[in-house]
């Protein structure tokens, strides 16, 4: 392969060293698979001179490839998702950012936003070239909890980054006054969906899939303090033109067999890379003379937000990587009904087989034949549902929450199981049964279980006294300053040191170049310069035709 300076080009291999030297063995960096780099035009033999991840250095050419990986990171958002991936095709997508400003901080960093010139942008330099904002092409919000939300809105108000498509639920808190309540719904205390059509089940009635819709609801509460409305209000701001749209399939959908693609994202010509929609799945009602789609009531409010979560199944080649969002106990009951066809309640189906276990020698002929029946049909909607989820690599559902199936766990039959969870919450996410869950129903011997709470084993801005007195001179310096210019630079350094700290570590970053793929955590200790990353290589067994993990 003859590389041309100027073009992109990208790690091909698990992990490599960067020398200082050809012929050196100094390390400079230590890269993984798909790291972007930029070839500086000198050779020496078979090594060439690159520049990668801030740092000048040596390769070995086959290091190199001009392929782009399938990029997927699980940024450490604290309490709550955060996901940011990057296809092969360069397309950028933001699934869920959390609660505070940590994914904003992670994009900051990663797209050098605070040295972006930008003519819409406070800091705008007018002797410098209008870069223009960097466009972020699709948005997820999985659904409307604000620990999956509300980091949006730093996310929208920044003036250096713009929007195209935001999909959604099509769930939308709103408040409606009493007077403006249809009288023909329900409208259950402290549930502010929008009213259910009544019945068994309930159904939500006013369900936003089309984007005049959604912006029809914004546009009726423009001064409402709604966070999820003040949210979409910040993106309308920054992007007027950004494109919302409810994902999800109807049960018409499923008999077909075949789960919807994402927009755009098909497989189609050739493409490596696809996006089905697993859910949420809406149901035909007809109410007051009007037939819709519509979402069955779950449960609470809470919990009828939660099931119905956007759930994304990524292909990429032969791996499979699925994003559940807060998928419980509710809606994985639902979904296992519908893809794999099994009771109304797998979960008690479960109930029943441990409930009858437990009798242990106690048990009847009767009992006993009733526990192998239904083990059996366990094992059928087992299978069936793995048709449709299994899967490689799996977000948790819920943070680690014990609101699970094992049934569901077993069905994703994931060999790596992410959680993304945080500090500060009062749920003591991942609790320990989940773990176990996710461990015993995980694929092969050793399951892997990545946590970005424990990938970061100190809160964000940490050891405190280190950073707070790092924080203490920036901040020093910054009141010493008289000239503007300069005070705003020691500013923007001071912002860039917070990015990198969010953006580095507690991240699970997934990387997959052909069969190749790597999930690795930054080490909050670095071994050497050349040992920097906990790496973890899957291998795809051809004699099987799945991925598989070994242990070294």
């Amino acid at each position: 392969m003859a590389l041309q300076t100027g073009k992109n080009y990208f790690i091909a291999k698990p992990d490599v060293v960067l020398r200082k030297s050809a012929s050196g063995r100094t390390a400079v960096n230590h890269l993984i698979l798909g790291d972007w780099l930029r070839y500086l035009g000198e050779s020496s033999g078979d090594r060439i001179k690159v520049r990668c991840r801030g740092d000048v250095g040596w390769l070995h050419q086959d290091d190199v490839t001009p392929d782009r990986a399938l990029e997927v990171n699980f940024v450490d958002i604290g309490q709550g998702d955060g996901c940011h991936i990057v296809t092969p095709d360069d397309d950028i997508m933001l699934i869920d950012a959390g609660v505070g400003s940590n994914m904003e901080r992670f994009l900051s960093w990663r797209y050098n936003l605070r040295g972006r010139n930008v003519a819409r942008a406070p800091d705008f330099d007018p002797t410098e070239a209008d870069r223009g904002p960097w466009k972020i092409d699709y948005v997820v919000v999985s659904h409307p909890d604000n620990d999956h939300y509300l980091g949006f809105r730093p996310v929208f108000e920044n003036p250096k980054l713009s929007f195209e498509k935001v999909f959604h639920n099509g769930i939308v808190e709103r408040p409606i006054p009493d007077q403006d309540k249809d009288p023909t719904l329900t409208y259950p205390s402290g549930d502010d969906l929008g009213g259910y059509v009544d019945g068994s089940p309930k159904f939500l009635w006013d369900v936003a899939f089309e984007d005049a819709r959604l912006k029809e609801i914004v546009a009726d509460h423009p001064s409402t303090t709604k966070q999820l409305l003040s949210t979409y209000r910040a993106c309308l701001a920054n992007s007027p033109n950004a494109d919302f749209k409810a994902l999800g399939l109807t049960k018409d959908d499923l008999r077909n067999g075949t789960p919807k693609f994402m927009d755009r994202f098909d497989g189609s010509a050739g493409q490596p890379f696809a996006m089905q929609v697993l859910g949420p799945v809406t149901e035909t009602v007809t109410h007051a003379g009007e037939t819709r789609q519509c979402l069955r009531k779950l449960g609470s409010e809470g919990v009828t937000k939660n099931g119905h979560s956007v759930t994304l199944r990524l292909k990429y080649g032969r791996l499979r990587v699925m994003l559940g969002g807060d998928l419980n106990t509710q809606a994985q009951d639902f979904l296992l009904k519908l893809y794999a066809k099994g009771p109304a309640k797998t979960s008690s189906l479960e109930k029943k087989i441990n409930k009858l276990t437990a009798k242990g020698h106690t048990k009847t002929a009767a009992q006993e034949e009733d526990l192998e029946t239904a083990k059996k049909k366990l094992a059928k909607v087992i299978a069936n549902g793995r048709k449709i989820f299994e899967c490689d690599v799996a977000k948790a559902c819920h943070h680690g929450s014990s609101h699970i199936t094992d049934a569901f766990v077993s069905v994703v039959n994931a060999i790596v199981t992410v959680i993304s969870s945080g500090d500060e919450e009062s749920h003591s996410h991942p609790r320990p049964d989940a773990l176990g869950t996710y461990g015993k129903h995980g694929r092969g011997l050793r399951p892997l279980i990545f946590s970005t709470e424990l990938a970061r084993s100190t809160r964000e801005f940490t050891p405190i006294i280190r950073h707070l007195d790092a924080l203490r001179q920036f901040e020093a310096r910054i009141e010493a300053e008289t000239n503007p210019a300069e005070r705003r630079k020691i500013q923007r350094e001071m912002e860039n040191k917070k990015d990198r700290n969010v953006a580095v570590y507690g991240m699970i970053t997934m990387r997959a170049l052909g069969d190749k793929v790597v999930l690795a955590q930054k080490l909050e200790v670095p071994r050497n310069e050349g040992a920097k990353w906990d790496l973890y290589e899957l291998e795809f067994n051809h004699n099987t035709d799945e991925y598989e993990y070994h242990s070294h």
